[in-house]
């Protein structure tokens, strides 16, 4: 059983699904595809939120749908053109997905998924991009990133077509439209690296609050996992105070600051100021505490600091922001996790 506060927001997310304004959503740079091992709706719910500076929905993205979170982030930018995915069926990468039934695509369902595509309403380009040229591309795109370039191979990516839409397509449509034709694995509407949201933070400590389901909080569910027999407690006055210790202790924590349930919720009303929806079911309340980490190197390794900050007493999660955005795009334009322990949000 949920708590109520993730029962109302879930709600509110599938609502806001069919009428976000998806013209804020930016098109992509570069044509590409992934594989998928571990569940995107976490990290679709945690770039959709946290990188705005809305803390409310992280702990939604676990169970959350991966389309819905990816669609109801902030809104109000300047309409844009969209860009669509196309992944087309492969028997080394598609796995088990339903739609492939174990086969790659043929040559006739590529001509038929091209033919289907050059008819959708608001079309302005289509490109097709194989599975070399998308390993390529992958390659140049996550140079930074070695452990993910060593846990991926060509074979790990999906050929696709790349539809370029007019502003104002309703890409709910678009994929209702083209999901029948044999051959497609999956459609995606895709945001570019510019298009996630900026923040000032490279990592977000987010404190754990009364009422918590987290087990790093001190909250213990049932033998089935599913109802909470004990919820979990707030951070302390003495917990913060050591946390603060600990980041000015630090040599690579360049400034930091804290973010109380106000100010998250201010920032939160702005970021979604158009999703009516969203705003009415979310309070003051339901804002976790967070301390948001600038750090002195952008490409330095992080993780000892992230494992100790995930230790400390009072922490509900930690949260790296250039994992998040490398976890995301990664999945979002090649349909590729990130390798096992590459973890971008972890509880202690």
């Amino acid at each position: 059983m949920n708590s109520p506060m993730e029962d109302r927001l879930r709600a509110a997310l599938v609502e806001a699904g069919a009428t976000v304004d998806t013209g804020a959503l930016k098109p992509l740079r570069t044509p590409e595809r992934r594989r998928s091992r571990v569940d995107l709706r976490l990290v679709s719910a945690a770039v959709a939120v946290v990188l705005a500076g809305a803390t409310t929905a992280v702990w939604l993205g676990v169970r959350g749908d991966e389309h819905v979170a990816t669609l109801t982030g902030p809104t109000g930018g300047q309409a844009d053109a969209l860009e669509m995915s196309i992944f087309l069926c492969s028997r080394s990468a598609s796995g088990k997905a339903p739609s492939c039934q174990g086969h790659g695509v043929t040559l006739d369902q590529v001509k038929s998924i091209q033919k289907a595509a050059e008819e959708v309403p608001g079309l302005t380009s289509l490109m097709y991009v194989d599975q070399a040229e998308a390993f390529e591309s992958f390659r140049r795109d996550f140079a930074h990133n070695q452990r993910l370039l060593d846990a991926v191979t060509v074979d790990d990516l999906r050929a696709s077509f790349r539809l370029q839409l007019e502003p104002g397509t309703d890409p709910v449509r678009v994929k209702q439209a083209l999901a029948p034709t044999p051959g497609i694995e999956d459609i995606d509407l895709v945001p570019s690296a510019a298009s996630l949201p900026a923040s000032d933070a490279q990592i977000s400590v987010f404190l754990c609050a009364d009422g918590s389901a987290l087990p790093a909080c001190g909250a213990e569910r049932a033998a089935d996992g599913e109802k909470i027999v004990k919820e979990g407690k707030g951070a302390t006055t003495k917990q913060k105070d050591e946390i603060d210790a600990l980041l000015r202790a630090s040599k690579q924590v360049k400034s930091f600051f804290f973010e109380d349930r106000s100010t998250a919720y201010e920032n939160f009303k702005r970021s979604y100021k158009d999703n009516k929806t969203l705003l009415a079911a979310t309070k003051v309340e339901d804002m976790p505490e967070s301390y948001r980490l600038q750090m002195r190197s952008e490409r330095g390794d992080w993780s000892a600091l992230l494992k100790t900050l995930r230790k400390q007493r009072g922490v509900a999660s930690v949260v790296d922001r250039r994992c998040l955005i490398d976890a995301a795009l990664a999945m979002a334009r090649y349909r590729v996790s990130l390798p096992k322990g590459q973890d971008c949000q972890t509880s202690g």
